[in-house]
């Protein structure tokens, strides 16, 4: 988090002067106003899903899940950051992020037992509490007129995470979009395509049993959801979004945007 602030506050002396030059190849945007070139956002983001999982290890000789299927993954968080973003092109805005993720993974055992031990277990929840740093970076494509846009924002996240577990989290997203712009207002509809690979281990207690090493490697169970968002400019230079996912996944999302 120093080191990002550092570096936004090296930069920023600098974003005034390239005002005039941002963004390159204006002359593709014909008569159409540009937004100004550099912003700042704050976003706030909750969201809940199921995951599946890929790989489940046991340190325990002879123990077998009779079908790991049945076992349900379920994903909470609650994540907020920090974001810097520029338009390069008329038709390409890059950004950085580094911003703190607060979850919980929940891996519901209740569904299987675990055979080939001289007294079967069935076993219950585990839940995975973690925490940390995440530092992301992406662009988004945007083609429109004065109207209507559509758009695409392509996101890569990577996490420091501490929790009760060692724990590695992930993410690629893509988020296509279309809508109109009507007096200040944007609306759209549109998906998120969201792969997370996400692993833990470490020791966690059966009954009877004791202390067992595990190692688990979840994936998203479903990669696709629908979204739905607003925004309002209260002017060239603050806006405000609000987008709301369901389906398979649901998350709200808010973000708070100054722009000079």
């Amino acid at each position: 988090m120093r080191k990002f602030i550092l570096i936004l506050l090296t930069v920023l002396p600098f974003a005034a002067q390239a005002d005039s030059t941002l963004p390159f190849m204006k002359d593709l945007a014909g008569d159409n106003e540009l937004p100004r070139p550099w912003g700042i956002s704050l976003d706030f983001y909750h969201m809940k899903q199921d995951y599946g999982i890929k790989n489940l290890d046991f340190s325990l000789p002879g123990a077998i899940i009779d079908d790991p299927s049945k076992i349900g993954v379920k994903n909470n968080l609650d994540y907020y950051d920090f974001k810097v973003d520029v338009w390069l092109l008329p038709f390409l805005n890059v950004f950085g992020t580094v911003g703190k993720v607060d979850a919980t993974t929940t891996v519901d055992f209740s569904g299987v037992e675990i055979t080939g031990l001289p007294v079967p277990i069935q076993l219950g929840e585990l839940p995975v509490e973690y925490d940390g740093t995440v530092w992301g970076a992406g662009f988004t494509l945007v083609y429109g007129t004065e109207s209507w846009f559509t758009s695409a924002t392509t996101t890569f996240t990577r996490s420091s995470i501490s929790g009760d577990f060692k724990s590695t989290v992930d993410s690629f997203s893509i988020q296509p979009r279309v809508g109109f712009i009507r007096n200040g207002w944007l609306g759209w509809v549109g998906g998120m395509y969201l792969d997370v690979d996400e692993s833990h281990s470490g020791i966690f207690e059966l009954p009877f049993i004791g202390a067992v090493p595990f190692a688990v490697d979840l994936e998203t169970s479903n990669k696709w959801n629908y979204a739905i968002g607003s925004a309002y400019y209260f002017s060239d230079k603050a806006n405000m979004t609000i987008e709301l996912g369901f389906g398979k996944r649901e998350y709200t999302l808010v973000n708070v945007n100054y722009r000079f």
